[in-house]
């Protein structure tokens, strides 16, 4: 991925590139072909960076955003590292299922398949539910009740402590917690995404330094709102809002809102598989000083070749959150992903 900023008010940079990459696997091991099904999930995930800043530190630093211009594209030292490995137990067809090791919460909690930094939006507060103050991938379990076909209750608690890099500190007893209720409201089609109601507490991390989402180290709680709807009935159209807010400056967000309208394949043309979405942002970051901050975003995805989608992305921010003295920027990016 590569990003542009029409200025550098506060660096010296203009451009940042960057490269993730993520390597998934299941090992099916009990019950194979069950519902109840027990299978080990691995996954490893690398990110490097082309000359500092990347894609994702370039807007903070740079611009001043805390809205951000690029979720997860920031490189790790080492390269790689293990996101996430835990047993899985049962599926919706048993009604339950059941997870227990080192997970990651953000991509657990408030999810939709409509929102992910490598598919759709890129910035931070497009695709993230930062005004939940999420851990970071740690030690951890989650386990889900599918009530019926469309209701679902799951809950979760993870290590305050965790650290992506490692197995973070579960002695020390800080914990993450959190329950979510998810019902499809009208689906249309078999496709249709749950509407999500989060509620969640933290405990303090043990040295109070920040954490993942959890930016503010000390204890707090909150909540997060999504909900998704089909517009057609085809599943073409569809719009998604979302609201947080988070209390006693806990989350990266004291609240941000956000509403985001996509169309798939929408020239109905011989190019199958784009989609078109635009989104506008509001977010009030847990900073002291930092203005009330908003963007309008929209993407294109289209496939270039079998298994190689291209995305052109665009960015307009106003009252940019750490720059009193800068109004307007705007930022660019080009976005390639290939699956194997």
């Amino acid at each position: 991925m590569s990003t542009w900023l029409s200025e550098s008010p506060l660096g010296d940079d203009e451009y940042g590139a960057a490269t993730t990459s993520d390597f998934l696997g299941t090992w099916e091991l009990t019950n194979v072909g069950e519902p109840n099904q027990g299978q080990l999930f691995f996954h490893v995930q690398g990110r490097w960076e082309y000359g500092p800043p990347g894609p994702e530190t370039l807007g903070p630093i740079n611009l001043g955003t805390l809205v951000g211009t690029a979720n997860t594209f920031g490189e790790y030292v080492p390269t790689f590292l293990l996101r996430n490995l835990y047993w899985q137990q049962g599926s919706q067809e048993a009604g339950w299922v059941f997870r227990a090791g080192k997970i990651t919460p953000d991509a657990t909690m408030s999810t939709s398949a409509h929102i992910a930094a490598p598919l759709t939006f890129v910035t931070i507060a497009g695709t993230g539910p930062f005004a939940n103050a999420l851990t970071d991938s740690g030690l951890g379990i989650v386990a889900t009740w599918f009530v019926n076909d469309r209701f679902k209750v799951m809950g979760l608690v993870s290590d305050a402590n965790a650290d992506r890099f490692n197995f973070g500190d579960i002695t020390e007893g800080d914990f993450y917690s959190a329950v979510e209720f998810a019902y499809k409201f009208a689906p249309r089609t078999e496709k249709a995404g749950y509407s999500k109601l989060a509620l969640w507490h933290t405990d303090p991390t043990k040295d109070g330094e920040p954490v993942n989402g959890h930016i503010g180290g000390q204890g707090g709680y909150g909540f997060f709102i999504k909900h998704e709807q089909e517009l057609t009935d085809d599943g073409r159209a569809v719009a998604l809002f979302r609201y947080g807010k988070s209390y006693n400056d806990s989350a990266l967000y004291n609240y941000q809102f956000g509403a985001h309208f996509f169309l798939y394949n929408p020239t109905k043309s011989g190019i199958q598989n784009d989609l078109l979405a635009v989104a506008v942002n509001w977010a009030q970051a847990n900073v002291s000083g930092a203005r009330l901050e908003s963007d309008f975003e929209i993407f294109y995805r289209f496939p270039m070749f079998p298994k190689v989608d291209v995305t052109l992305h665009y960015q307009s921010i106003f009252n940019l959150a750490l720059d009193p003295d800068n109004d307007h920027a705007a930022a660019f990016s080009i976005r390639l992903r290939t699956t194997f």
